[in-house]
């Protein structure tokens, strides 16, 4: 977060990982819905907490899904590893090359 703000805007990670979840061979393919709504909260630099607030879900839910996540993305426990910054990275380098169609 930059002065209190997502460094990342809703929009964007909603672009970006929109066009994800299409194709089948794409990471995000096997994540649930509710495992993207959450890594959606992630990208923008929500805490778990805050994930929990915006979901009305608790915050041991919230855990249990990033860890799903994680290991959805074979994000394994690394100590020099940020887990949540390698996840949203993982969308990112799939990024197609054009504009993600609306479906």
């Amino acid at each position: 977060m930059a002065a209190g703000r997502p460094v990342v805007g809703p929009r964007i990670v909603e672009v970006l990982m929109g066009s994800h979840i299409r194709a089948p061979d794409a990471p995000l393919a096997a994540l649930t819905r509710r495992e993207l709504d959450v890594l959606r909260h992630m990208a923008e630099g929500k805490t778990d907490r805050a994930i929990a607030e915006a979901l009305t879900l608790s915050e041991s839910t919230i855990e249990k899904h990033v860890n799903s996540t994680f290991a959805e993305l074979g994000l394994a426990e690394v100590p020099q590893l940020h887990r949540r910054v390698s996840a949203v990275l993982a969308c990112l380098r799939h990024a197609p090359s054009g504009p993600p169609g609306r479906g």
